[in-house]
């Protein structure tokens, strides 16, 4: 097999040069998070305790590919390995995607590729020393498997395509919807008439009833093999966040409200006018192509196409009760329709012989490169910001420890949030969606709270702060077993527990990531 792929490698070295192209680009764009993310959110416990943990969010195969990478167990941080990885799958996918729609050309397959590692909502995924590598996996599996529906001429086709499916929701869930948008826009692709005539295999609703078929029997083999094998190992959180709407009159509603979630998310990610324009500058030039190449009538199924492709991304999620479109790495499914889009665009040019309508995907290339470099920039600033707060609480601890001659101090309760920098706040004011992407070193009372307080050497056990409200401290005065400072306060709240209050006129409110 591997000879075989090697051989025909060289016998199309085109198709090498497009990965080699869409490759660096992703290296290029992505270069502030390989250089400066190394522990990002849960990151840190993994690198601490060598525990996977994927099994537990429903991503058994995570597990066992990364006791396969990392030769056993402790799993072990070895960031932005994985990340590289990642970008390598990813540009081969973009070389696949491209190839659909007749691009040859290296430099139009790199530009085509880079939503699906650097498109905003992308960036958070990409940030994961360890998770990156099994999110790109699972949305490269679920784009290749609507791929192959268009290809579709014997039963095997379709098992890959349903195997390909079970992959995708066994390594990261969210990313297999990459599959209902992908499916969605060749459909729209090929109703143009812009695919490839080697791709035109099957009529629009064998194409939409496999689709079907596929999406629902990977999730349907999903359930069945982890309800058989895991269903017990599933923690809190992944439990509460699978719980589905109620089944009543309401539901549809519902799943009509969900719908538009993400969209409201957008406009609140991107409400700086100068950041939308590049996205207004894409849609404009698509609009105007697709009716000098067919005619508005055409136009408007096409639109009504889109929109509908978009509305049904979420796919399964939209029956979640808990909102999903709150984490941007969810959204990860916009990279495969900005590449489709840009594809397209790409397509019509070609066959309009007009390629200098080309030119307007370049602002949205550019965005999404100085939006990688601002984020990169940013996170790096932040860290630096909140490491010397951090470094001066864990002295102030050190000085309560040391003055516990029993030496009985074992726990600790955090309140507050860690205060963005001046120079993350410059940021957030162009770019809102960062804020989303930047975690606090300190955030209440969440656990990896208390595992960046242990990788930063201050080793104390978590207490809740649940039952403790009413009898928290109201004020701050110094003493032997209080340390006061405009950042903090930190208090010997009994014998075996500190508190530690981050400063409430610093602790800005901010959304979950």
């Amino acid at each position: 097999m591997i000879q075989q792929f090697w051989s025909f490698l060289k016998q199309d070295p085109v198709l090498r040069r497009q990965w080699q192209a869409a490759f660096i680009a992703g290296l290029i764009t992505l270069f502030p998070l390989l250089l400066t993310i190394d522990l990002y959110i849960d990151d840190i416990g993994r690198a601490m305790d060598g525990n996977r943990g994927w099994v537990k969010v429903g991503r058994p195969l995570a597990d066992a590919i990364v006791e396969w990478l990392n030769f056993g167990r402790p799993a072990t941080a070895v960031a932005p390995l994985h990340t590289i990885v990642a970008i390598a799958l990813l540009s081969a996918v973009g070389v696949a995607c491209a190839r659909v729609y007749g691009i040859r050309s290296p430099f139009w397959t790199a530009i085509a590729s880079l939503p699906l590692m650097a498109q905003p909502y992308a960036l958070q995924a990409m940030s994961y020393g360890f998770d990156s590598l099994f999110m790109a996996t699972a949305l490269v599996s679920s784009v290749m498997a609507a791929i192959l529906v268009h290809l579709i001429n014997s039963w095997r086709t379709v098992l890959v395509a349903l195997l390909l499916q079970l992959v995708s929701f066994s390594l990261y869930q969210p990313a297999a919807n990459g599959f209902l948008v992908m499916t969605g826009c060749l459909c729209v692709a090929s109703a143009l008439g812009l695919l490839d005539r080697h791709w035109q295999m099957l009529s629009q609703r064998w194409r939409l009833l496999t689709s079907v078929v596929i999406y629902a029997g990977g999730y349907g083999l999903y359930r069945l093999v982890f309800s058989l094998f895991y269903e017990h190992k599933l923690n809190g959180y992944a439990a509460g966040a699978s719980r589905l709407k109620s089944l009543d009159g309401s539901l549809i509603f519902k799943v009509g409200v969900s719908a538009f979630e993400p969209f409201q998310f957008l406009v609140k990610d991107f409400s700086y006018l100068p950041v939308l324009l590049p996205f207004l500058l894409l849609f404009l030039s698509y609009t105007i192509l697709v009716i000098q190449w067919r005619s508005l009538p055409v136009l408007l199924s096409a639109a009504a196409g889109i929109l509908m492709v978009l509305l049904l991304a979420p796919g399964g999620m939209l029956l979640l009760n808990d909102s999903f479109a709150r984490h941007p790495r969810v959204l990860i499914y916009f990279g495969p329709f900005l590449t489709s889009i840009l594809l397209q665009l790409f397509a019509l040019s070609a066959h309009l012989k007009r390629p200098a309508w080309r030119l307007g995907v370049l602002p949205l290339v550019w965005l999404m490169v100085v939006m990688s470099y601002a984020y990169g920039h940013a996170f790096a600033e932040q860290a630096r910001f909140e490491q010397g707060r951090l470094s001066r609480i864990i002295g102030a601890a050190s000085v309560l420890r040391a003055n516990d001659s029993d030496q009985h101090l074992r726990y600790l309760m955090v309140k507050g949030t860690m205060p963005r920098s001046p120079l993350l706040q410059n940021t957030i004011r162009k770019f809102p969606l960062i804020d989303r992407l930047i975690p606090p070193l300190l955030e209440g009372d969440q656990n990896f709270s208390y595992q960046q307080l242990e990788l930063h050497g201050l080793d104390m056990k978590k207490r809740n702060l649940d039952d403790m409200q009413n009898d928290l401290p109201t004020s701050c005065t110094p003493s032997v077993e209080t340390i006061c400072t405009s950042e903090f306060s930190l208090y010997k709240f009994s014998r075996d527990t500190l508190y530690l209050e981050l400063a409430p006129d610093l602790a800005l409110k901010r959304p979950s990531t």
